[in-house]
């Protein structure tokens, strides 16, 4: 299982592509598609099987390396934002290309036509060439032209339409066509890899306030994340960060009210992720017999942000001689093991304390250890949380 955890992450948010060979099939298919045409077109035995099979060789390796396109970005999270953006930066600059490709061939002709040179015969056009009369196959060529244009957005159009029908809908599949173009990818697809830093949000906001949920048929798992209106900002920075990454909706979360127990209104922000696959093994780590628990590598993924996330849900300045984390669900035994941890790997020496309720505990940052975390943490401490590491009266 750690072995297999350890995999579920990158420590960078770009794409390095695997081996694959579809290029040199569809660059070799191109040249025999090519070499195929000019031989059918001239005569030559056997062109126009050379041209069927380059013609087949092609579509072929297009479908194929199309499909791990597809796969990577839609099924396996390769996509990240960086990686959308050097994609959309690549068409950007090929369409420059095309654009300079025209402006040469444009240039060439006006260039010809208005100081026609001494190797033309010094006339436009040159003898012995018979313009096209322009009001018949370059009129048509044109209208089908702009018709594709006008054809494409209007399509677009539709398009989106049917993805927004297809979400009040869910129930009539026949809308999804393709796994790429449906609004809603099946939970068993979503299955990373994670980044190091979303995973530690993650982890770390389950050592604090986070909490995880499976959906109704058991396939995947989200986290949920819930804090009150005085918490606003840092909750919303934690949505950014992770909407950023295609983790949740892009709705930004709007303030709810409840009424507590003793009939008090509060307000509070609440959001969810999506559902992975892919968190059932830290879903399937962190809870036991529906109970929180602290799972045995946690250590390999209390990284600094992680740290942090965690002082910010559930840590707290304690008399201005430590910090104090909330660690009353774990048990003393996994107390301990938090402890050990703290100590092994950010050299933090820590007591334990009783919270004056029964098998309850947390843990206590001594004052000698608190510049030491706040050198660690600080980087990734929101602003409004400054107030959990620095006493605010110095």
């Amino acid at each position: 299982m750690n072995k297999i955890n350890r995999n579920q992450f990158q420590s960078f948010p770009y794409h390095l592509v695997d081996p694959s060979p579809w290029p040199i099939l569809v660059s070799f298919s191109l040249l025999s598609l090519t070499l195929g045409a000019v031989m059918y077109m001239q005569g030559f035995t056997h062109g126009g099987q050379l041209l069927s099979l380059g013609f087949s060789l092609t579509v072929f390796g297009m479908i194929l390396w199309f499909r791990d396109i597809i796969t990577e970005g839609t099924y396996l999270g390769h996509h990240t934002i960086q990686v959308q953006k050097g994609l959309t930066i690549g068409v950007v600059l090929f369409i420059i290309s095309e654009v300079f490709a025209f402006l040469s061939v444009f240039w060439a002709f006006f260039h010809s036509s208005l100081s026609p040179t001494i190797e033309i015969g010094g006339v436009w056009p040159p003898q012995g060439i018979t313009p096209l009369d322009p009001f018949a196959i370059p009129l048509l060529n044109t209208i089908l032209l702009l018709s594709s244009g006008t054809l494409c957005q209007k399509w677009n159009k539709w398009n989106k339409f049917s993805v927004l029908f297809s979400r009040n809908l869910t129930n009539i599949s026949s809308l999804a066509l393709l796994p790429f173009n449906s609004p809603r990818i099946n939970t068993s697809k979503r299955i990373g890899p994670h980044n190091i830093d979303v995973l530690s949000i993650l982890i770390g906001s389950l050592l604090g306030d986070g909490h995880m949920e499976k959906d109704n048929e058991g396939f995947g798992s989200r986290f949920t994340f819930f804090q009150s209106k005085c918490n606003g900002e840092y909750l919303l920075w934690l949505y950014s960060c992770l909407s950023k990454l295609g983790y949740c909706k892009k709705e930004i979360p709007l303030i709810r009210t409840k009424i507590s127990n003793n009939n008090e209104l509060r307000y509070y922000y609440r959001f969810r992720t999506y559902t992975f696959s892919s968190f059932n093994w830290i879903y399937d780590s962190f809870y036991i017999n529906n109970r929180k628990v602290i799972p045995s590598f946690i250590g390999e993924y209390l990284t600094p942000l992680a740290l942090a996330i965690w002082i910010m849900d559930d840590g707290s300045l304690y008399k201005n001689k430590g910090l104090k984390f909330c660690t009353n669900c774990f048990t003393l035994k996994e107390i301990k093991v938090l402890q050990n941890i703290l100590f092994e790997k950010y050299q933090l020496e820590s007591t334990i304390h009783k919270t004056g309720y029964i098998n309850q505990y947390n843990i206590y940052i001594l004052k000698s250890s608190l510049n030491n975390l706040i050198d660690i943490v600080k980087p990734h401490i929101h602003p409004t949380m400054m107030y959990k590491i620095i006493n605010s009266d110095k």
